[in-house]
């Protein structure tokens, strides 16, 4: 049984966007740091779902973290180290973040406009939002060798990684460096990115973060096409409320019908809105799809005064339905995924397994699924606790594991350089052969 601290709290929607940044106001004192750690730490006590699974003493780590970190010499020390602290739970849906803009909006944290791609053990751009990156050589393919003359895989792996909230071993190591994530820091901070281009020529390119996002997105979130052999690829980026348009798909769903097999691509999709990956899952299922039993801890004050144990609310949702006034797709079907694959769209998986619909085909996703509450801890610092403990359809747990697939597949460097798709290309080799 944990000994138990009883941390003294007075009471006093987190912005994800890339504006969000340190707090604005003067450098917190300690007593200020003391509250916030204490309000953090007693937080996970009643809301993290997964604690009592923990093979450490929380209460002590917090109290043994609590000299350091209220010695802390700025505001943005003090964040990255209860960001350390927090990582230390080992959930993905867990983190702490800055709820108030820097004064200055030339300080707001941002990435250079470009998105990247780790793949194997190097770093490639994916695409490009900005002319004046695009002028200074920026492509879409072109490597990332330094930043600040530190190896790029050093500098994701010692800036970002440390403070990145992580439930597996591959999302660590691949999520740094996905998207956004790598470059993101102060917009007035300048640093010097080494690139490679595709004829192996390296170029530098040096400038603070506030540069102008002049180029369109020309990628959609979610897209259709047809490959050779009538085969279909879907390709769903985001579950989000503003990237999911049910609308648009659709519309798609009328050519996806027409093909003879489809392939559902949710690699690098970081999840949202659960509900979007229902409709979209009721399209391709045939019968009701049992769904997994969830937990999630509960308080009451009168039993903890009779010292009764740790109680949870239990639940098995309602079967995912298949869609109504529909033609259903019949067809094979192939999932592609990989350590990017996140949240909700892991759960997509999980509905996609339990209804036998086709094959998983790449990596392991990044093994973190939950409903995270949000929590203002006063003095411009906020929090998200993963409030749910999920199983998948027959029980088993992939939280802190990731979704398996059932076939193995990684990206290969040679055949991104040469504009193709080394796991796309075994999905179609797959689906010719059936």
């Amino acid at each position: 049984m944990k000994k138990t601290l009883i941390l003294l709290c007075v009471c006093l929607f987190v912005n994800r966007s890339f504006a969000h940044g340190q707090t604005g106001d003067a450098e917190l004192d300690a007593p200020a740091k003391a509250y916030v750690l204490s309000r953090f730490c007693t937080e996970v006590k009643y809301n993290f779902a997964f604690y009592d699974k923990l093979e450490f003493d929380w209460d002590s780590l917090c109290v043994a973290s609590m000299p350091s970190l209220t010695a802390t010499l700025s505001d943005e020390d003090f964040l990255k180290g209860m960001q350390v602290l927090c990582n230390k739970l080992q959930d993905g849906h867990t983190y702490i973040f800055p709820m108030n803009n820097p004064k200055d909006p030339s300080d707001w944290i941002r990435p250079f406009p470009m998105k990247t791609e780790r793949i194997g053990d190097r770093v490639f751009v994916t695409a490009v939002y900005s002319s004046v990156l695009k002028q200074s050589g920026v492509r879409p393919g072109c490597e990332i060798v330094e930043i600040d003359d530190e190896n790029v895989l050093d500098y994701g792996n010692r800036h970002i990684r440390p403070y990145l909230a992580s439930s597996t071993p591959q999302w660590a190591k691949y999520r740094p460096f996905a998207e956004f994530e790598l470059t993101k820091d102060k917009g007035s901070r300048t640093s010097r990115i080494l690139f490679k281009d595709e004829k192996g020529e390296e170029f530098a390119v040096e400038s603070d973060r506030n540069i102008a996002w002049d180029l369109q997105n020309g990628t959609p979130s979610m897209s259709f096409r047809v490959e050779e052999g009538n085969i279909g690829l879907l390709t769903v980026g985001s579950f989000q409320n503003s990237d999911f348009d049910r609308a648009y798909f659709d519309e798609l769903y009328d050519e996806i019908l027409k093909t003879d097999a489809l392939i559902i691509d949710i690699r690098n999709n970081s999840g949202g809105n659960s509900l979007h990956a229902d409709y979209l899952i009721s399209h391709f299922i045939h019968q009701p799809i049992p769904q997994g039993t969830w937990s999630s801890p509960m308080y009451i004050a009168a039993h903890a005064s009779w010292n009764y144990p740790r109680e949870w609310y239990v639940q098995t949702p309602d079967p995912v339905l298949p869609v109504k006034e529909k033609e259903i797709y019949k067809n094979p079907i192939v999932l592609l995924v990989n350590a990017t694959t996140f949240s909700s769209a892991e759960n997509f998986c999980v509905l996609f397994r339990g209804a036998k619909r086709g094959k998983i085909i790449g990596t392991p996703t990044g093994g973190s699924t939950g409903n995270p509450v949000f929590i203002d801890l006063g003095f411009g610092f906020g929090c998200c606790i993963c409030t749910k403990h999920e199983l998948d359809t027959e029980g088993n747990e992939f939280v802190g594991i990731g979704i398996q697939p059932d076939i193995l597949a990684e990206e290969d460097i040679d055949t991104f350089l040469d504009n193709g798709d080394s796991v796309m290309e075994k999905a179609l080799d797959f689906l010719r052969s059936e």
